[in-house]
C-alpha cells in the first residue's frame, strides 16, 4: 500500500518524520508533498509560517504539486492537513485519481469548495471551531454526500503538528489512531 503525505504550512519538520514513520510500519510507501519542495524551514510563528505558504507556494499552487504527485505516484491513501488536506479534498473530485482513501484534517479552505463532490471514499476530520466557518454547519452541509464521512475532533486546528499553537498530544495520538484504523479498512 502506497500513501503520501500532504503537509501543513509548516512544510517538512519533526511531526512529518513522525507520521511518516508511524505510516511506514503499517505500509510498504509513504511519501511526503509539501509547499517548499522538500526544503525543511523554519518559522519563528505560526503567522509567519502562513505567510511563508502564500509566498512561496499558495494553495492553488500546492494543489498542482499535489495533483502531479498523486498521478505519478498513484497512492492508494492521500492523508492531508490543513493547506495539505485542502489540496486533498480538492484533488478527490479527479476522475482519473485512483485512490482507496482520503483523509482531510481540519481543512480550513474548504468553505470555498463546498460543491466538490469526490470520486474517492474521502473523510473530513474537524477541529471543534474553526475561525473562518462555523464547524457543525459545514460538517452537516457533508453529512450526506456519496464518499464522505465526517468527523469533528474535540481539538483545535492544527492539533496534529507540535510546530502550531493548538497542538494537543492527546488529539496527536487520536489523530494516529484515526489513520491507522482507516489503513487497515483497506
Amino acid at each position: 500500500m502506497k500513501v503520501i503525505i500532504v503537509t501543513d504550512i509548516f512544510g517538512l519538520c519533526e511531526t512529518t518524520d513522525k507520521m511518516a514513520s508511524f505510516i511506514a510500519q503499517h505500509t510498504d510507501s509513504v511519501k511526503i508533498v509539501d509547499p517548499y519542495q522538500g526544503v525543511r524551514c523554519e518559522f519563528s510563528s505560526e503567522k509567519a509560517a502562513y505567510e511563508q505558504f502564500i509566498k512561496d507556494c499558495g494553495h492553488d499552487d500546492y494543489l498542482s504539486l499535489v495533483r502531479e504527485s498523486v498521478l505519478k505516484d498513484k497512492p492508494d491513501v492521500l492523508i492531508g492537513f490543513s493547506a495539505g488536506a485542502n489540496a486533498a479534498w480538492r484533488i478527490s473530485e479527479l476522475v482519473a485519481f485512483d485512490c482507496k482513501s482520503i483523509l482531510c484534517f481540519y481543512p480550513s479552505q474548504i468553505r470555498n469548495h463546498v460543491d466538490i463532490e469526490p470520486k474517492v471514499p474521502t473523510a473530513v476530520i474537524f477541529p471543534k471551531k474553526e475561525a473562518s466557518f462555523d464547524v457543525l454547519t459545514m460538517n452537516t452541509a457533508l453529512l450526506n454526500r456519496i464518499n464522505v464521512t465526517t468527523q469533528i475532533m474535540p481539538y483545535k486546528h492544527g492539533f496534529m503538528n507540535c510546530l502550531s499553537d493548538a497542538y494537543d498530544k492527546q488529539g496527536e495520538t487520536m489523530g494516529f489512531e484515526y489513520i491507522l484504523n482507516r489503513i487497515r479498512k483497506i
